[in-house]
């Protein structure tokens, strides 16, 4: 498996893993970046033969704890780690990130975890695997050259962890391979069923589950994607849409920035407010982005 990752990075440097809990993530990402140490002082590898560049530093952005000693907290430690990845990385490191933003709200996790990729994707420009739950991440892996990639031509590639859900018993079996392409569920509540969670409590967490997928994401699914066997429903984000709508939200941003504010009073401001809502969700109308956003 060593010797297939590292012919990968040398196409595709930033590579973004999602895929089940349990499926082996941050076990290969972490061996890649045992075998990158073993390598560089005259060690054995577990393959047959490998050519691997020279890195100047392995950055790791694994596991999560707090500090008590020192007044941290577990996403603090996590946020106090990513700093000095972005900070201390340059193009000649070794960059292995897992389930970054976790120990915050989904909505602020995801931000960061975005705009780091962003980061470490346009300046540090470091082979980078980060391993992920946030599945619209994957948007940043669309095919180079696609006049849509949110960032065109950087190396950037999707893959998951295999998993397989048997049709009639609904039982899930880990693969332990890793394979092209986004997987779009982490089958969290699988997991907890392996756990031994009491059966009502598993029942009640897929009915919760579904609930909060329709209300979230009420309208935006695909209807190709609803038959699948084993797969979630699919939000219809295409990275046009994530493009658009980020410009367009920005752009809302800015205007309301522009305002005068201590010299509107009253109706004025309301009335100026107003239309800037009323003209936001009519661009809204046609992207399932903004409507999500708002």
């Amino acid at each position: 498996m060593a010797l297939t990752l590292y012919q990968m990075i040398a196409l595709c440097w930033f590579q973004i893993i999602t895929g089940p809990n349990m499926g082996g993530k941050s076990t290969f990402i972490r061996q890649v970046g045992v075998n990158v140490l073993m390598a560089q002082v005259g060690s054995f590898i577990p393959c047959d033969r490998a050519s691997i560049s020279v890195r100047d530093c392995i950055f790791a952005r694994v596991g999560a704890g707090d500090c008590q000693l020192r007044g941290v907290s577990t996403f603090m430690q996590e946020m106090l780690e990513t700093a000095s990845i972005l900070k201390g990385a340059s193009d000649k490191s070794l960059i292995i990130i897992d389930e970054l933003g976790r120990g915050t709200s989904t909505y602020d996790g995801f931000g960061l975890a975005w705009a780091i990729c962003e980061h470490l994707v346009e300046v540090t420009r470091a082979p980078t695997l980060f391993a992920t739950h946030f599945h619209e991440l994957t948007a940043l892996g669309h095919k180079n050259g696609d006049e849509h990639q949110l960032v065109p031509n950087l190396g950037i590639a999707n893959y998951h962890v295999g998993a397989h859900i048997d049709s009639s018993s609904r039982k899930l079996t880990m693969l332990y391979k890793v394979e092209p392409g986004a997987c779009d569920q982490s089958f969290g509540i699988h997991v907890a069923e392996f756990a031994n969670f009491p059966e009502a409590v598993v029942a009640l967490a897929k009915s919760k589950a579904e609930e909060l997928e329709d209300f979230s994401s009420a309208g935006n699914f695909s209807d190709e994607s609803k038959d699948e066997v084993g797969s979630k429903r699919k939000r219809v984000f295409s990275p046009d849409d994530v493009t658009r709508g980020a410009a367009r939200a920005r752009l809302l941003l800015e205007e309301f920035a522009t305002l005068p504010l201590d010299e509107m009073v009253g109706t004025k401001l309301a009335e100026t407010v107003t239309k800037l809502k009323s003209d936001f969700q009519k661009d809204a109308a046609d992207n399932p982005w903004l409507q999500q956003f708002l």
